[in-house]
């Protein structure tokens, strides 16, 4: 049961976090968006929103019309249900084939609290910018 409901939960997460946006949308107040906070080295921390369900969906710096396209991840998703038992997951998936000019970034420790429990995510991403 804790299971199936960590699958749950990390499937929603993912839902929130992967379907790219129409042009000019507001990715920020789209159904099923997630605000999350990057560090890339040579640059001021990003802020990004994500949208949908798919793994590798482009990431949109807000502030830019810049997005960011992932190619590989490093990040652990913890789950903690209200008055429940903390469940985690780390996905390190990697598109196949050499991708050059990427660069990785830090995502430190953020939370995301809900009505059915707290949702949390770190770790690293490595993509590319948009336009390059």
């Amino acid at each position: 049961m804790k299971r199936r409901l960590f699958v749950f939960a990390v499937c929603g997460v993912l839902a929130a976090v992967a379907i790219p946006p129409t042009a000019g949308a507001d990715p920020v107040r789209a159904k099923n968006s997630l605000q999350i906070q990057a560090v890339c080295p040579g640059a001021a921390p990003y802020t990004v929103v994500v949208n949908g369900n798919g793994e590798f969906t482009p990431a949109h710096l807000l502030g830019s019309t810049a997005v960011f396209i992932p190619t590989a991840f490093d990040i652990t998703f913890t789950f903690t249900p209200t008055g429940g038992s903390r469940m985690s997951e780390t996905d390190t998936s990697a598109k196949a084939g050499p991708i050059k000019n990427t660069i990785t970034c830090t995502i430190p420790f953020q939370s995301f609290p809900s009505p059915d429990g707290t949702f949390s995510l770190e770790g690293t991403v490595t993509g590319f910018l948009t336009p390059r």
